[in-house]
Parts: structure tokens; sequence; C-alpha cells
């Protein structure tokens, strides 16, 4: 009988490089930690401890990235899907269970060939730390970190008014969608972007906040809520944005705007104008039939 073998697994080369962007990452930070690599088996492959770091975070480490080879999530996950701190605490008493950020996957073509487990910051830090690491094996620059600062960056461009600032964080043919009958249709173009926003700030008197963001480098998205305050008129305007970043080069490629405000009773489909659901193998009839 044939045996086939999986062969998907990080090597030593791979976990190195893993671990020497994490420990970039650290420095950039002004912290030391602990970095480990394990394969999906939970095998360890790679280990270091940068001078300074805290000793209990020898095990810490390991078994975050443990907990994302056992599940195929990052550590993080497990206190968004499990809200609950008691639930957390129960959760992390189980064997080697690290319910908390700063493991996350390794890919490869989308593929799971290890993890990479950080400890000896922050939470936050530790996550941003091991996304480094992780963006280090697949040949990118992308962290959540370096995602929201130029999401960020974007706005305060958008409130200076200049329309080349704006049109900067985007890639020559990125695609701003939104809701049917918005804008005459999305914006095509970084130069359209740019001068679209740019005219908003001198018609409408615009002004932008960002209100939360949520980054995911492994996936190259990102999801926010902003304000759009039309000073001119005394009109706020509040939505979401789903982004997606070019790899590459780390600019944004793609927005889709959706916006809080009234159903529109006359559009028998509320969605994204301009937008290929079909193409991009979105559902677009229902699965089933209530008749």
């Amino acid at each position: 009988m044939a045996v086939s073998l999986n062969r998907n697994v990080i090597g030593m080369d791979g976990a190195i490089a893993a671990i020497d962007g994490a420990i970039v990452e650290a420095g950039r930070l002004g912290v030391a930690i602990v970095a480990s690599v394990l394969d999906p088996g939970g095998n360890l492959v790679a280990f270091t401890r940068m001078d300074g770091s805290p000793l209990l975070s020898l095990d810490i480490a390991t078994d975050k990235a443990w907990t994302v080879a056992a599940f195929g999530k990052p550590s993080g996950w497990w206190s968004t899907a499990f809200p609950d701190r008691a639930t957390l605490e129960a959760l992390g008493k189980n064997n080697r269970l690290m319910p908390v950020a700063g493991g996350v996957p390794l890919l490869v073509d989308g593929v799971l060939v290890g993890a990479i487990g950080v400890s000896g910051a922050s939470e936050d830090q530790d996550g941003a730390i091991a996304e480094a690491g992780a963006a280090a094996l697949s040949g990118d620059g992308l962290t959540a970190s370096g995602m929201e600062a130029t999401i960020r960056g974007y706005f305060d461009a958008c409130n200076s008014g200049d329309a080349d600032s704006v049109a900067a964080f985007f890639t020559p043919d990125a695609v701003h969608y939104f809701p049917p009958g918005m804008y005459e249709g999305p914006f095509l173009g970084a130069d359209t972007i740019g001068r679209r926003w740019a005219g908003a700030v001198e018609m409408l008197g615009s002004v932008w906040t960002v209100d939360q963001v949520i980054c995911d480098p492994i996936t190259a998205r990102a999801a926010i809520e902003w304000t759009h305050f039309k000073t001119f008129t005394d009109t706020v305007l509040r939505g979401d944005e789903w982004y997606v970043f070019d790899r590459p080069s780390g600019l944004i490629r793609e927005i889709r705007a959706y916006y809080a405000s009234p159903q529109d009773p006359s559009l028998q489909r509320l969605e994204l104008g301009g937008f290929d659901y079909l193409g991009r193998g979105y559902q677009v009839e229902s699965p089933m039939s209530r008749r």
C-alpha cells in the first residue's frame, strides 16, 4: 500500500528567519522577549532568549506556539471566542493551552508549516512581535502595527486636504467601493481617491476620525470604524470599512465602505455599487427557499 507523507513542515532556516523578524520588531519596540518556533506537530525547531527577558517567558513562549500548532489559530483567538475571563482561566489550566496573544501561525502559500510564540512584553506587544516574525517568513513586511499606521496615516492625509498625500497610501490601481448611488460609483485609482477626498475637505469641510482598528497581516486585511464630520453642514456620518493590502508594497489596494444609515426602501439589493460579488465568490442568491 502506498503511503503519502506530509512534508509541509518548517525547517531550521525558516524558523530562524521568523525569529529574526521577531527580534527586529522587539528591538524596535524596546522590549526583551523569548521566541519559540514549533512545527505543526508541536516539536521545537528553534528557540531564542533576548538578554533581560523574563525567566517565566521561556515556557510561556513555547506554550503559545504549541497552542497555535494544536488548533491552527492564533493564541489570541481564544480571548475573542471566549470573552468571559473565568472561561479563559479554566482553559488556561488545560495542559499547555495558553489563550493569550503572542502565538501566530507560520504559513507558506497558505499552508500551516509551524507556529511562533513570543513572551516577555505586554500582550499586545507579544502579538505584534509574533506577527512580525510570521511576516518575515512569508517574505513581506506586513505587521498589524504597520498596517494600522498606514490606515491612520491615510486618514491624516485626508484631513490635510492634500490629494497627493492621500494618493501615496494606495497602489496606482486601487479601488474604493461605496454603497449604491454614492459618488456615481467607485473611486478608481489612487489619484482619483486623493482628488475626491481633497475635494470633500474643500466643499464640505470634512474631518475624519479612526475609531476602531483590527488588522490581520496573515491575510493582508483590516477592518475599521470611522466617523466623517461634514463641518460645513453640521452632518455626522459613521461607518465601517474593509481594507485589502498589497503585500509587496504594503500599500492599500482596496477599500469597501459600509455606512450606518437607514435602509433605502426603493432598492431590492443593498450592496456595494460596482463590486463583483459573483466573480469574487460571494453568495448572490439565498441558499434556501422559505416559500
